[in-house]
């Protein structure tokens, strides 16, 4: 350029350059990162700041001079709080950056480049700019007024802020030292700079920082190209934490809330910010009989307690308002580097659905579709735990088997769904007449069946009377009128503990089957050795 400053311009320039392009770069890249708007404005405005401090270097005269400055001063007073935004992004603190945060930060920015274009008439800024005459160019002293103090106390709070910001990750966010010390040098290199030209220290009163520049630029060239540095983003604390599906509580070891996640919130509406510090059991109380403590003491297990770790797993019920869900509670100890217990943690997963599937698959495993009471299966599950109870305690117990009356008729005449309705008013009129620790089940396709302890064959056979009666009584209403429906019943009892519940069964079938061949709509009773006979009623 034929001056003195030719290599330094041509340094400031390329860094220009190199802003511009990484600013593109990010921009219009595939990265994701959030501030990658924020990233593009700084190099935008350092680009400004650094063409502006080149053209300064070349210019001919005072005016020249002063006019370079202004347009320095439209990028270079954002620089600092852009910086301060974009390491809040880059570690998580999206919560903090509202847009009246971002336009309380850029006010005194703002005010300076007005400050500064309008500094003749008010000298508000710089008080003085004059020519130097020991410098081979044309060099100016600016002596520094009352905004100039205020806006370089604004500018090394918001990089102080920012360093303090990035070393609070270096020991937190050890996965991301390189993405991190990239950032720590692109925000010590220009402080430093700033503080040596602002104490005088560099060659003939040369800014600085635009050369600075060109090494914070070569820096973020290299991390984002080598270390992905806006691909690869950490993950603050309170993203983690408010983004659980899971709800999460702390409390301290006299379960007083010290923190909870929007999560938790949901499930307890009762909690606010007004809670914290407060005691947690009132309001967990008001959604679950569960209690808040784990069943071992923290106190006792101050020291690590046996065996390690301790955590308490239950589900439990959960009402919020008339829902009510089911909650997988993981309890645990917070502890200190030396294992003594310092709070406890409380994760709320729900299992509402895994417990509907659950309840679905008990329903097949042990209930019929269609009537909604045992199946068959289920049937000698239970009737052999009762006939082995009832053995213990000597107590009679008797087995009543009943079948439909001409159903094929009813389905063939009346059609399948109006079959279906039949089997379910049948189940109905019975429930009227049965107990509540008699044992109902759907035996076969039209057949059911009652276990019933404590009652002998006659009891037995009086209540397979009822149940005859409730059905001979009450017709099924249907399109075409009434649908008169019958049963027939067998009944047996258990005489001997040697008996088993198969047995039972062929005795109560063979005395079903003399019901069936005597007229139907009747009940006989059997007992061993003895031919069945029907009981009058």
């Amino acid at each position: 350029m034929g001056t003195p400053y030719a290599a330094f311009i041509t340094l400031v320039v390329t860094s220009g350059v190199f802003n511009v392009l990484m600013g593109i770069y990010v921009l219009f890249g595939r990265t994701n990162f959030a501030g990658k708007r924020v990233f593009f404005a700084i190099n935008l405005l350092s680009a400004v700041y650094i063409f502006g401090a080149a053209l300064e270097l070349g210019a001919g005269s005072l005016e020249e001079i002063k006019f370079w400055i202004q347009i320095e001063y439209i990028g270079m007073p954002y620089l600092p709080p852009l910086e301060l935004v974009l390491v809040l992004i880059y570690l998580g603190f999206e919560k903090q950056i509202r847009r009246p945060f971002v336009i309380a930060l850029l006010l005194v920015p703002a005010a300076t480049m007005l400050l500064m274009w309008t500094n003749d008439a008010h000298h508000f800024f710089y008080r003085s700019l004059e020519l130097r005459d020991d410098t081979p160019m044309l060099r100016v002293n600016a002596a520094g007024g009352p905004w100039y103090t205020i806006y370089g106390a604004y500018n090394c709070a918001c990089m102080m802020g920012a360093v303090i910001l990035l070393l609070r990750g270096w020991s937190r966010l050890k996965a991301y030292r390189r993405q991190l010390f990239s950032m720590l040098i692109g925000v010590l290199l220009p402080l430093v700079g700033d503080f040596a030209y602002l104490f005088g220290m560099t060659p003939e009163g040369i800014d600085p920082i635009p050369v600075l520049m060109s090494v914070t630029s070569a820096m973020y060239l290299w991390a984002l190209t080598s270390t992905g540095l806006f691909n690869v983003v950490p993950i603050a604390r309170d993203r983690l934490f408010e983004s659980m599906n899971d709800g999460v509580l702390v409390c301290d070891l006299e379960l007083r809330l010290v923190d909870y996640n929007s999560a938790a919130a949901a499930l307890m509406p009762e909690l606010t910010s007004a809670a914290i510090g407060h005691r947690l059991e009132a309001v967990w109380a008001l959604h679950t009989d569960e209690p808040l403590r784990l069943s071992d003491d923290p106190a006792r297990l101050s020291n690590g307690g046996i065996g390690g770790e301790t955590q308490d797993v239950r589900e439990i019920g959960w009402r919020v308002g008339e829902q009510e869900d089911y909650y997988l509670v993981r309890r645990s100890f917070i502890r200190t580097r030396r294992g003594q217990a310092a709070g406890m943690l409380l994760v709320m997963t729900t299992i509402t659905e895994r417990r509907r599937l659950q309840e679905e698959l008990k329903e097949l495993a042990y209930y019929d579709g269609l009537t909604k009471i045992y199946n068959r299966l289920q049937f000698f599950r239970l009737s052999k735990a009762l006939l082995a109870e009832t053995n213990r305690s000597g107590e009679p117990l008797s087995i009543v088997l009943f079948d439909i009356d001409y159903f094929k008729r009813i389905n063939d005449e009346h059609g399948h769904e109006t079959g279906d309705r039949a089997l379910q008013h049948i189940v109905q009129l019975s429930r009227r007449v049965l107990r509540t620790e008699d044992v109902f089940a759907r035996y076969g396709g039209e057949e059911f069946v009652v276990a019933m302890p404590g009652l002998t064959l006659e009891q037995a056979g009086q209540a397979a009377l009822r149940i005859r009666r409730e059905l001979a009584g009450h017709p099924l209403a249907g399109p075409r009128g009434e649908l008169a429906i019958t049963a027939s019943f067998g009944v047996a009892q258990a005489m001997s503990a040697a008996d088993t519940v198969e047995q039972l069964l062929r005795q109560a079938d063979h005395a079903l089957y003399r019901s069936k061949h005597s007229g139907r709509n009747t009940v006989h009773l059997i007992a061993e050795g003895v031919e069945a006979r029907e009981l009058a009623g």
